[in-house]
């Protein structure tokens, strides 16, 4: 569950929104609405981390992955939708990425009794243990599956 507690935020002496609370469990679906300039990005931008508010504070669980995917793209890449709606979830791929490292490490290291060694396995058991508890999500999957819900054809990914 996301808890969002008396949340606020001023700019320049100016409030845009103050003593927010809402909670969002975890087979919600949420719709945020409200005019232009109402707040509604610099509040999923407080919810997701990437801005702190002036007041109050949003609460998840440790394991929660949440991520905030701008409405205008500031891009200079070649990257197709797809791409770009991956990039959510750059911090678990990531996660792939090192857990694959450790993992060819310890297959072609020999030198068991290393504290490296040691550490290596340290470091694969502690990423497979936060990797497989996020779910067994085919990410892949969820990002064409939110793609074509949003409106994009398969040929626009």
């Amino acid at each position: 569950m996301i808890s969002v507690d008396a949340v606020g935020v001023e700019f320049s002496g100016t409030t845009l929104f103050k003593n927010i609370n809402f909670n969002i469990n975890a087979n919600d679906r949420v719709a945020l609405m409200g005019k232009n300039g109402a707040g509604k990005s610099t509040l999923l931008k407080i919810i997701a981390g990437a801005s702190k508010p002036t007041e109050g504070k949003i609460s998840a669980p440790k394991d929660a992955v949440i991520a905030y995917l701008p409405q205008h793209l500031l891009t200079e890449d070649d990257a197709t939708v797809f791409d770009e709606a991956a990039k959510a979830f750059s911090d678990i791929m990531e996660m792939k990425k090192q857990m694959d490292w450790c993992n060819q490490q310890l297959e072609i290291r020999t030198d068991y009794e290393s504290d490296e060694y040691s550490k290596i396995i340290e470091q694969v058991s502690e990423l497979s243990e936060k990797y497989y508890s996020i779910d067994d999500v085919n990410i892949e999957a969820e990002i064409e599956k939110t793609l074509l819900g949003l409106g994009f054809v398969r040929s626009d990914l």
